[in-house]
This record gives structure tokens, sequence and C-alpha cells, in this order.
């Protein structure tokens, strides 16, 4: 199953959560007015019957004839679950953070000291690299000694990791990094919108339950009031402190229903999903020994992977190992038994946990794990060794030079397979960048003053002096001296680094570029423009850069929600089609000739789904792009990988990609919500 395949199934777990959420509000407001006509009224209007004598069985036989009441119970039912699920809906609206503060998370220090927790951060950024999605925000849950993770957010813009302190100090890297490939499998299958609505359906039916309970403790603690001043009243009121009781019990027994269909609706959308992760986490890293290696430690650890917070039960479903108690039912646990999973992976396993083993983990006091980096004062300039970085790997080295060397390109299937796909090689080689980037740029990317300094100093001409000035002088005009400074030294850097290394950088310094304030974002924005602007052209890669960080920092600051409506038929959307396919050939050819082919390639396999024509650049240049790229962004999964083919047929119709058309695709990719591994990492280098 690929990316655009998991979207469908996505979408298909949605309608069934809504499905089950219907069934179980229904059944929940059938045994209310159950309960409600059988014992509720009756004992109420014999409690507070005045006259006496009242027909008990009649009073609830004409309840249950009464059609009015129960539409009213129902409805009364649904208005409860639902507004409790919309309540809960927006305590969540910051995403994945919400989810993480609920569980008590500490967000990790990128600058931290602590060994385990410097393993956590390399393995976080290694996979953000590999798989071209902004590294997210990590947590770490200090009180918990199990070994469990979780992802969580609305899109990958707001993803968060959660991590157990267990989970950090009892696994090895590798055990570690399975487990992080794993939750990357839910960010980029986009489970974690689903797992943030069953949140709220979940609480939604336990809320009844909840409700319940306290109108027993409130007539509870009126009794024993009402006890103490019988002898002065007589007992007045004991027969509603009665009532009151009565539906209380009524109620929590219905509530009973809401948490077995709430567990019910998380096993029957979550379980299935582990068994995917559990494939991708392999399939990514090639390591079946380190995810297996990690279940094994659950088994073998008293603490296993359960979790002490009292809202796990809420969001259980989104974590890597079970944390709750094991369920007598299997129908209502959200995740695969432990020794299934394990066999799965490691067949000859017999299920005895005593040889596992245990590394001692070194763990530093809370007061000096994080090592915060002051980003006001001047930034100090690397020793030398720090200037030339270490080398890259022979695949990685030799590109310095953009505009002449080429790569193989893939295939249009083989780019689309690729989206949501990481393979070994992407993590491969973002372990070896990573260990190549100088400090002073690996720094930059933790550090939200210096990410700053970083995007500039990606954008900074490198032929023309004279507009490089100019450059700096925005700068320095919007930022201060400070941070023109830093822009300065962070280019120096930049000059060693190979320039299929930029885009990713930006990958991980997005996490810290969202921790601008509102105010500070708007002047970030437009300094971008003025540098993309500087010369009075806008190249590929200029494009490309402010492409991606416009994509991923906007719904971040605008806080303005996509509509939700897709396309599914491209018949009226043939002229942003036209657009996207003509700017590309412009871009990948550079005679008529080849721009001709280009564009035959990528209209041809289009031409199914609607009609496109060739526009003159006049009528297709970026700013066009733009334009289209927005309309187009909101089509099907099934049309999204279409356009994605057609471009990739477009712009490699000489069978090579020059790095900068590499980067283009990859913005594309990323404006249309689809991540796609770093493209000229998987491909050999043309002779």
């Amino acid at each position: 199953m690929d990316f655009f395949d998991r979207q469908r199934q996505a979408k298909k777990k949605t309608t069934i959560l809504v499905f089950l959420f219907c069934i179980g509000v229904l059944l929940i407001s059938l045994l209310n007015f159950l309960l409600l006509s059988l014992f509720v009224i009756p004992f109420a209007s014999g409690s507070l019957s005045t006259e006496g004598g009242a027909d008990v069985s009649e009073i609830a036989s004409n309840s249950l004839k009464d059609p009015i009441l129960a539409i009213w119970v129902i409805l009364g039912t649904f208005l409860i679950i639902s507004l409790a699920g919309l309540y809960r809906k927006f305590q969540l609206k910051e995403g994945g953070a919400s989810i993480a503060s609920m569980m008590g998370g500490r967000l990790l220090n990128s600058n931290s000291k602590d060994p385990d927790e410097k393993k956590l951060i390399n393995v976080v950024e290694e996979m953000a690299i590999a798989s071209s999605v902004p590294k997210p925000d990590i947590y770490v849950m200090d009180g918990e000694k199990g070994i469990n993770a979780f992802a969580a957010g609305h899109a990958l813009d707001n993803a968060v990791i959660g991590v157990t302190d267990g989970c950090i100090r009892q696994l090895n890297r590798d055990e570690l990094q399975a487990v992080i490939a794993h939750e990357f499998s839910h960010i980029l299958n986009q489970d974690m919108k689903l797992n943030l609505r069953l949140v709220s359906v979940v609480f939604g039916l336990l809320v009844l339950s909840q409700i319940g309970r306290l109108m027993m403790e409130i007539a509870f603690s009126s009794s024993r009031y009402s006890r103490r001043s019988s002898r002065d009243n007589n007992g007045g009121g004991g027969g509603l402190i009665i009532v009151i009781g009565c539906a209380g019990a009524c109620i929590m027994a219905t509530g009973v229903i809401g948490v077995l269909m709430g567990n019910i609706i998380k096993s029957a959308v979550s379980r299935q999903r582990e068994y995917l992760a559990d494939s991708s986490a392999v399939q990514f890293t090639r390591n079946p020994e380190g995810l297996s290696g990690a279940l094994k430690k659950i088994g073998a650890l008293s603490y296993g992977s359960r979790l002490l917070s009292p809202n796990s039960n809420e969001v259980s479903h989104m974590f890597f190992g079970n944390g709750m108690k094991e369920s007598w039912f299997s129908i209502s646990s959200t995740h695969p038994p432990l020794l299934e999973r394990i066999k799965l992976l490691e067949p000859g396993f017999n299920g005895d946990f005593s040889e596992v083993k245990f590394e001692e983990s070194k763990r530093l006091p809370v007061d000096q794990r994080d090592e915060v980096k002051s980003s006001k004062g001047p930034i100090p300039l690397p020793g030398i060794d720090d200037a030339l970085g270490q080398s890259l790997p022979a695949v990685v080295m030799g590109l310095a030079d953009v505009q002449n060397v080429k790569v193989k390109a893939p295939s249009s299937v083989m780019l689309s397979d690729s989206i949501g796909n990481p393979s070994q090689e992407h993590f491969d080689f973002a372990a070896e960048l990573i260990k190549s980037l100088p400090k002073l740029v690996m720094e930059a990317t933790r550090d939200t003053h210096d990410a700053c300094a970083l995007v500039f100093a990606l954008l900074l001409d490198k032929k023309n002096e004279l507009v490089k000035q100019k450059q700096i002088d925005d700068i320095e005009d919007v930022f201060g001296a400070g941070m023109s400074k830093a822009t300065l030294q962070i280019s120096c850097e930049l000059v060693n680094i190979d320039s299929r290394a930029r885009l990713p950088i930006v990958d991980l310094a997005i996490g810290s570029l969202r921790n601008m304030s509102q105010e500070q974002y708007q002047y970030f924005n437009h300094v971008v423009e003025r540098l993309v602007d500087a010369d009075g052209q806008i190249d590929l890669f200029e494009y490309s850069l402010s492409k991606l960080v416009v994509s991923h920092l906007e719904p971040h600051f605008i806080k303005q929600r996509k509509k939700a409506v897709q396309v599914y038929s491209l018949k009226r959307l043939g002229h942003d089609c036209s657009v996207l396919i003509s700017a590309l050939a412009y871009a990948a050819g550079s005679e008529e000739q080849s721009i001709d082919a280009a564009y035959k390639a990528g209209a041809d396999h289009l031409s199914s789904f609607t009609e496109l024509n060739f526009l003159p650049a006049s009528e297709c240049g970026l700013n066009d792009l733009d334009l289209s790229l927005a309309a187009l962004g909101g089509v099907a999964p099934n049309l999204k990988r279409e356009l994605i083919q057609a471009a990739s047929v477009t712009v490699s119709i000489d069978g090579y990609l020059q790095v900068q058309e590499a980067e283009l695709l990859r913005a594309i990719c990323d404006v249309l919500g689809c991540p796609v591994p770093p493209l000229s990492i998987s491909m050999e280098e043309a002779a």
C-alpha cells in the first residue's frame, strides 16, 4: 500500500469512525430511555407524589410508549456527547502539543547535554531529513518508566514526537530508531489527524459515566446533610435526593456502554494500523532486529509499556505499545498482542523474555541536561575543523556546482511510490549528512534567531557582490546588525556543504522557526521576499526554498484551516494543470525543441484527465505557478499521484535531473502535501 492508498484508507477509517460513533450514541440513548422509563420516572413519581398509591407499572408502561420522551432522550444524549466531544476538540486545537501537555510531556531542548536525549534528537533529525518532513518537536514524559512513544498532530506542520523516559533510557540506538520510525510512519500516513478525532469521540462517549458519578456524589453528600437536619425538617427533600442518586446510577450504567463503545472504536480504527506501522518501520530501517528488540524489552520490563498518566485511557490508541492493563476482551484492545507482533518480525521467538538484556543509561541531573544557547549576543566563530566539517561519502560528494551536474532521474512511478516511503538509503544519507554539517550550521537549525539567519544565508546571492550587499543591508534594516553578522558567518559555512543538503537543512530548522512570535514571522516573511527579489528575478532554488518555508510556517502563524472539500476531477482545473506542466517544461528545457518535448511528455500523462494547452512563458511564471498549485492542492490523493507523475516526466524528459529541478519537484510535492524523500540522494550520478 503506497502513500496515496493510505490516504484513501485514512478517509475510509474516518467514515467508519463516524458510523461507530453514531451506533454508540444510539445504543447509549436507547439504554438511557429504557432506564429512565422503567426506573427513574416511576420511582420519581412514587417518591415525589403527595397522594401516594401511584401505579408504578402503569407509569413505566406509559413512559415506554411515549415517542416524545424517546426523542427528547435521544436528542439530549446526542447533544451532551457531541458538546463534550467538541469541548475536547477545542482543547486539542494546538494539535500534538496539546496531547503532549495532557500526558505531562516536557519539551526537549535541542541543545540538551544528556547522552540519551542527544541520541533521541539525532535519531529524530535523521528521520526528518530522510522523509523530507519538518523536524517535529520532541517531548519526554519524565515520570513514565515504561517503554512507549507516540506521534500526534493535525498535520505534518504541527506534529510532535513524544517518548517516555523509559523509552530513551532502556533502548539502544537501533531499537530507538525503530520505535521512532514506527511513529514517523503514523506521521507520514497521516494517522495523527484521525487519532485526534478519536480522542474527541472517545471523550464524548465517556462523559456520561462522569456525569453519572457526579450526580451520585451530589446525592450522597446531600443525603448526609439531610440526615443531620431530618429531625428539624421531618426528612423533607429526601425523595428528591434519592431520585438524583437513582438517575445518576442509571446514567453511570449507560456510561459503561460508552466506555465499551469507546474501546471498541479505538480498537477498530487503531489495531491494524499498528501492524502497518511496524511493517513501515522495518521497511524504513531495514532492521527488523531493532523493532523486535524494542518489543522484547517491553515484554521483559516490569513496567512494560504501561502509562501512569490519568489521561492514558483517552490517548492509549496513539502509543507504540499498549499503555493500559491487558484487556479481557481482545475486541477492545487497541494494540495487537505483543508476542504476535514479535513473531511477525522474528518467527522463531518462543516467548521467553528472561534473556533480554538492558543497557545501563548514564542519566544526567535535570539541571545539567539543557544547554540553552543565547541568540542575542554575537555568534562565536567555530574552529577550523568545525568549519570544514566531515567528508561526505561518495554518493553525497561532487555536486557543489549545481548548474553543471545531472543525476539519473527516477521513473514517474518510482517517484510517486517513494512519497511517504523513505528507504534505508535515505536514512544512511541523512546520518552522513548530519555528521558532515559544520557545527555552526547544525547549531543554527536548533536556535530560532540563528535559524532565521540560516534561511537568509541560503538566499544570499553568490555571484553578484552588489546584490549580496543589498541583501545584507535589507536584513540589517529589519533585524539589526546581529542578524546580518550571523547571516554572513553562516553563509561562509554553507560554501563547504553539498548543494543537495540545502533543503534538508531547512527541514531541521522549521521547528525552531515556529518559535518566532507573530510579529517576528511577519518581518521574517518580509525579509525573505526582499532577498528573493533583490536581483530582480527568481531562480528555481529561491522559489523552492521560499515555498518550502512558507508552506510549513504559514499554517502555524496564519491559523487558517484548509477547506476539507476535495476535488475528484481535473476537468475544471485544465488551466491550472497547463500552468504546472508549461512552467516545468520551461524549467527543464533550454531550447524550443526540448521545451516542446518536455511539455508533451507531461501533457500526455494528464490528457485522459483534462484538456491542456501549452502556455507562453509570460502566462506560467512562478507567480502563476503559485496560484495553480493552491488550486491543485485540494484534489483527491489519486489525482495528486497523477499530477506528481506528470511533473516528474516533464522535468526528466532527457532521463536526468539537475539538482535545482529535483528541488523544484520537492517544493511542488510539499505544496501538494506529499512528502517526497530527497530525490537526488537515491539516484546514481550520471557519467
